[in-house]
């Protein structure tokens, strides 16, 4: 079973670790990847602002990419670690929901955004290899419709891919 402890340098790697207040990343002010929306979660706090965000700690932000990403996903549970790593990953960059809908598109399953019980024990029934690889293709092509909405977007791509490709299958 997959760890977080070994997927948090990944994600500081794939995020940086420096406040950024880029006017074309969409997301908004960032630090270690995380935004204002992730700290209003995380805290039930709906007055948290990019303040607070650039005054964030490595010791929080693992804790928030922990309860907000890696237990929403039930990651501790999934059976092959690449795989749990990939779909975490790819939740903090595209989004839960999105990477949700993916994994039940891929399994064959029930398509509603919504990670339970029935689609962790999809992701564990189903080969894990195949999903690997179809999540990496749908990852991929949302990506490239990013772009294609929004050029202003393409200076962003390579390090998307560069990010998709950063974590590879094993058994």
């Amino acid at each position: 079973m997959a760890a977080f402890e070994s997927l948090f340098p990944h994600i500081l790697e794939s995020e940086g670790v420096v406040f950024e207040n880029d006017p074309v990343d969409t997301a908004g002010a960032t630090k270690f990847g995380l935004i204002t929306d992730d700290l209003k979660t995380y805290y039930h706090d709906q007055t948290k602002t990019w303040q607070d965000v650039k005054n964030l700690t490595q010791d929080e932000a693992f804790k928030i990419y922990k309860k907000l990403y890696w237990d929403a996903f039930k990651a501790d549970e999934i059976k092959n670690d690449s795989l749990a790593h990939f779909i975490v990953d790819g939740a903090i960059n595209q989004g839960k929901g999105t990477i949700t809908k993916y994994i039940q598109q891929v399994c064959g399953i029930t398509e509603d955004g919504i990670f339970g019980s029935g689609t962790l024990a999809a992701v564990n029934a189903h080969n894990p290899k195949e999903l690997f690889e179809g999540l990496k293709q749908k990852r991929l092509d949302k990506y490239h419709r990013i772009v294609e909405k929004n050029p202003s977007q393409q200076r962003f791509i390579k390090g998307w891919i560069n990010r998709l490709n950063s974590i590879s299958y094993k058994d």
